[in-house]
């Protein structure tokens, strides 16, 4: 459970690292965020009658989007600029 908490509050960061670039893809992350927390205290706490499949199932979610999101703060501006053809190169 402990890998999940650790996973949960990187998928909750996502949104502050996604805000000045990528607004809409932060604030589409928000409403899952929300929903995976609600899930995980409903599991922890036993107040909500069903079983961890949905805990796990938000879980996967927040966890696919927030890498999406470092592919697309990190990754994707390398491979832009890798691709960039340069000045001082002849063709």
């Amino acid at each position: 459970m402990d890998l999940f908490f650790a996973y949960m509050f990187v998928a909750t960061a996502t949104p502050l690292f996604l805000w000045l670039e990528h607004r809409k893809i932060a604030i589409l992350s928000i409403p899952f965020i929300i929903v995976m927390w609600l899930l995980a205290l409903g599991f922890i706490f036993e107040i909500a009658l069903f079983s961890e499949v949905p805990f796990v199932t938000a879980f996967i979610v927040n966890v696919v989007i927030a890498h999406l999101a470092a592919f697309m703060l990190y990754a994707y501006p390398l491979f832009q600029k890798a691709r960039a053809p340069s000045p001082y190169r002849s063709t």
